[in-house]
């Protein structure tokens, strides 16, 4: 919509696209809420957005250019009597950092020998290198990512996504297995009881401990209160459990560190075990064509309900009321008044101090585990592989995801920073793959063919108001280093019970099929028609058909799992 176009009044008007701001748009479109959703972007989700490959290589020049300062306007004739102005800022240049590219891939067209699968052939089969050319000819075949998560299958998103019927706006798919790499090889960690039973990694008598220590830990006890505050490690040493099943529950079901308290390790590996089986063989989910398609998704239900979207727009200044330290209206980068009730804005607009994660993108040829199936989506947990360097998450997509194009893998690296991305996680990078780095010049690693490394400021911790700002004004996070969501969705709920307290967060929306048209202007839904509907499920239903209603709502994310 033209900015001429533009309304003057609404009840909450929103600035940035990422995903706590996407949710907070459209839980208050949902109930009925006038929603102006802003982006100074010319794309949707900022920080949690995905790019095509080629639009990757834009946002990398965009992020290398040297930004100038936009001209700051006097808007002061558009002050009213007992109203303050405030501007806000307009670089967000400093939410990355210390980026750099590297293209490690062959001369186009050229080839490398790689050992013969077949030991009676005398000549070493050639494996094509796909050259840079290759990556941007075929760029719209990737969604690249700008953070690296995954969605627990009984998560605060995953509940969210069923609760209000987002679901049905994005495909699925299981991550398929849970590597974890130690003493310089990738190995499958058994974390299901089917995968514990096939496992050859483990003995009969490794099984058996790592079964009942599950079983165990499912309820808590007070044999395990009595190691609050000591490490996990501790406590699963002192389990009698060997070296191998320790890693395995410390590193990749716990997902902790040496340090991690016996609480919180034993809260992690509960949750894990929680969410086993719910849709597949492992804990996680992971949208079709990336993570940016779920703030879409919201955005989405926000615009079916009325709201407002604006991208190349932005927010210049405040109109706070003197006497109330309220913001009564916006003057946006046209110049025009809007009034708000609320004002919902990025991080990115506010200067403060954050710490950061470390993140590497790879292109490789191969999968780090190869296996019978190269469709595999792989979550792989990586201790320290050297002193002073974090433990590292890592996330392998396959083809099938619709993240990278075929014969490739997409790989995300995660670890909160020591120093730069590069020297946090290049040390890694030159262990497990092929590189023009690595000593070892085989063919056994897969070889990566393009790398991106950069710094990204770490959203937790991030308080929603304060920040000697106005009293309805409130601050959503950017993404933060933890592997799910709850952090991200408990702050966007937070921020709507504080602009509508008597509202139910983001109810479902109703299917097409149930949507009732109004026979005599036949002009959109009928809110009459959809109240009726909700009094009928509460005067007639019984509780146990209610029951059942949820049953059938929460296979709506199974059914578009592919």
């Amino acid at each position: 919509m033209a900015a001429e176009d533009l309304p003057s009044e609404f009840d909450v008007i929103i600035l940035g696209t990422g995903l706590c701001e996407s949710v907070v748009a459209a839980a208050c479109s949902r109930v009925g809420q006038r929603v102006l959703h802003l982006d100074r972007q010319s794309y949707y989700a900022s920080n949690w957005a995905s790019f095509t490959f080629n639009g990757l290589l834009t946002w990398i020049q965009e992020q290398q250019a040297e930004s100038q300062p936009d001209e700051v306007q006097d808007w002061s004739g558009q002050v009213e009597e007992g109203e303050d102005l405030i501007y806000l800022s307009q670089s967000d240049s400093s939410s990355i950092s210390n980026l750099q590219v590297f293209y490690e891939g062959a001369e186009p067209e050229a080839d490398q020998p790689c050992p013969s699968a077949d030991p009676n052939q005398s000549e070493p089969v050639k494996k094509k290198k796909i050259s840079l050319a290759q990556l941007v000819k075929e760029g719209r075949r990737f969604n690249i990512d700008l953070v690296s998560k995954l969605m627990y299958s009984r998560g605060s998103l995953v509940d969210l996504l069923i609760k209000s019927n987002v679901s049905r706006y994005a495909e699925f798919k299981n991550v398929s297995r849970i590597l974890t790499y130690r003493q310089g090889k990738v190995e499958q960690v058994p974390c299901s009881r089917a995968d514990v039973f096939a496992s050859r990694q483990l003995s009969v008598i490794e099984k058996r401990k790592l079964m009942r220590f599950l079983t165990s830990c499912v309820e808590e006890t007070e044999d395990q209160q009595a190691y609050n505050g000591r490490p996990y490690l501790e406590f699963l040493s002192d389990q009698q459990l060997g070296e191998n099943l320790q890693h395995f529950l410390l590193y990749s079901i716990a997902m902790a560190t040496e340090d991690t308290p016996t609480e919180v390790g034993l809260a992690s590996t509960r949750h894990f075990l929680r969410c086993l089986g719910r849709y597949g063989n492992t804990p996680f989910l992971f949208p079709v064509y990336g993570l940016g398609e779920i703030p879409q998704c919201f955005c989405r239900m926000c615009a079916v309900f009325g709201g407002i979207y604006c991208l190349r727009h932005s927010v210049r200044c405040l109109l706070v009321d003197k006497d109330t330290n309220r913001c009564k209206a916006v003057i946006d980068s046209r110049g025009q008044r809007i009034s708000c009730n609320h004002f919902v804005v990025e991080e990115g607009y506010v200067d403060a101090e954050r710490k950061c994660v470390s993140r590497a993108v790879l292109i490789t040829d191969g999968s780090v585990l190869p296996s019978d199936s190269d469709q595999q989506v792989s979550m792989v947990t990586i201790p320290p592989v050297e002193a002073e360097l974090p433990s590292v998450r890592m996330v392998e997509l396959c083809s099938s995801t619709m993240t990278c194009m075929p014969g490739t893998y997409l790989v995300h690296l995660t670890c909160q920073s020591v120093g730069s991305a590069y020297e946090d996680l290049s040390p890694l990078v030159t262990r497990m793959f092929h590189t023009t780095e690595s000593s070892d010049q085989g063919n056994e690693r897969p070889s990566v063919l393009w790398c991106l490394y950069f710094n990204m400021v770490d959203g937790s911790g991030l308080e929603v108001e304060g920040h000697d700002l106005p009293s309805n004004m409130y601050l959503c996070s950017g993404p933060d280093g933890a592997l799910g969501h709850d952090h991200t969705i408990k702050q966007a709920e937070l921020i709507f019970q504080k602009i509508l307290p008597e509202e139910d967060f983001c109810p479902p929306a109703p299917n097409p099929e149930d949507i009732i048209y109004d026979g005599e202007n036949g002009n959109g839904n009928s809110a009459e028609g959809e109240e009726l509907k909700d009094d009928e499920l509460k005067d007639d239903e019984e509780p146990k058909e209610q029951e059942e209603e949820l049953t059938e709502q929460e296979k709506e994310i199974k059914d578009v799992l592919v």
